[in-house]
Order: C-alpha cells, then structure tokens, then sequence
C-alpha cells in the first residue's frame, strides 16, 4: 500500500460522509475490510506517520484554540480528526494551522473534534481477517517528534498566531492562563 492508496481510503469515505463521522469511519472499515493483512499494516503505518508529521507546535495550538486545553490523548484525537478532512485540507492544515478555520464546523469541540473511528480500525480489520492478535507488534511505531514549545505569554500573542481559528472558536467566556509561570 502507497501512501496515496492510504489517502485514497480516507479520501473515498468523505464521498458520502461528514469528516470525523461515524458514517465516514464506518466507510474506512468496511474499505479496510477488503485488504489482505500486509495491506493492513501498512495502512496504519502510513497513518501513524501522518500524525507524526501533525505533531507540530501550530497544530497544537490550533487544538487548544478549539478545545480549550490540551492533553496527550486529546491531542492524538485532533491530529487523527485532521486525517479525517482527506489529505488536501490535512496538507493545508499542516502548512499553516489557520487554514482549519476556513473549513472546519465545531460547535461543541468535545462531540464534534473525534478520530476514535481511526484509532483501531486496521487493528480490527487485521483479527477479523487473520484471527491473529499480533498486529501491534507487526507496525512500526513512531516516536512523538521533539517540539519547540514556544507558548504565547498573552491572548494577543495567541491571536495573532490564529487569528482566523482564534476569531471563529476562542471560548471567550472562559479565563485562561497563558505562558510559563
């Protein structure tokens, strides 16, 4: 499996389903379901490498922007919710993380911000075609690339990092504490 037959998959479920849907997840298993298991493996390295690639400090702050605060969990569920735009909104997120806002529609960040549906999906197709419980240890896991945390110290300086993503979904109601204490 290429990298592009990986986005095809991913691609192809948005034909009919909303990003992040559980009919687009739905859609990527029953896709995945038709692969032999090496396809399989490698349908979840190619997505363990595109979150690698979205473990950035501007996609980070793009996550706290919409969701309020940021964890390890979370963040791995924004970066594989990314995925699921398809790969030319994901390439543009990932060039400049304010991009996000000219098409994404969060009303409530926890609902509407999921890529559960891609977290064991491979996974799931591999032992229900193999039998086997041996897929982890056949990919290749990524370690999370080193960042440059350079966090803003005001909600000025946060703005003007994401002035479009800020302006559309900064929960103004709430109190933040930025910077490094």
């Amino acid at each position: 499996m290429t990298e592009q037959d990986f986005w095809d998959i991913i691609n192809n479920s948005l034909r009919h389903n909303a990003p992040g849907s559980e009919g687009q997840y739905l859609s990527i298993s029953q896709s995945l379901a038709t692969l032999l298991p090496e396809q399989l493996i490698e349908f979840e390295n190619h997505l363990a490498h595109q979150k690698s690639r979205a473990f950035c400090f501007p996609v980070l702050m793009a996550n706290f922007v919409l969701q309020s605060y940021i964890n390890d969990d979370i963040f791995e569920d924004f970066r594989l919710w990314l995925i699921s735009f398809g790969q030319d909104k994901f390439e543009a997120v990932l060039d400049h993380a304010d991009h996000l806002a000219e098409f994404s529609n969060v009303e409530d960040p926890i609902e509407d911000i999921t890529g559960e549906g891609l977290v064991f999906a491979a996974q799931e197709a591999y032992e229900a075609v193999t039998g086997q419980d041996d897929f982890l240890k056949r990919v290749r896991p990524l370690p999370d690339p080193e960042i440059n945390y350079p966090w803003p110290d005001n909600l000025g300086q946060l703005e003007a990092m994401l002035p479009n993503l800020f302006n559309k979904y900064w929960d103004k109601s709430r109190t933040y504490e930025l910077g490094s204490e």
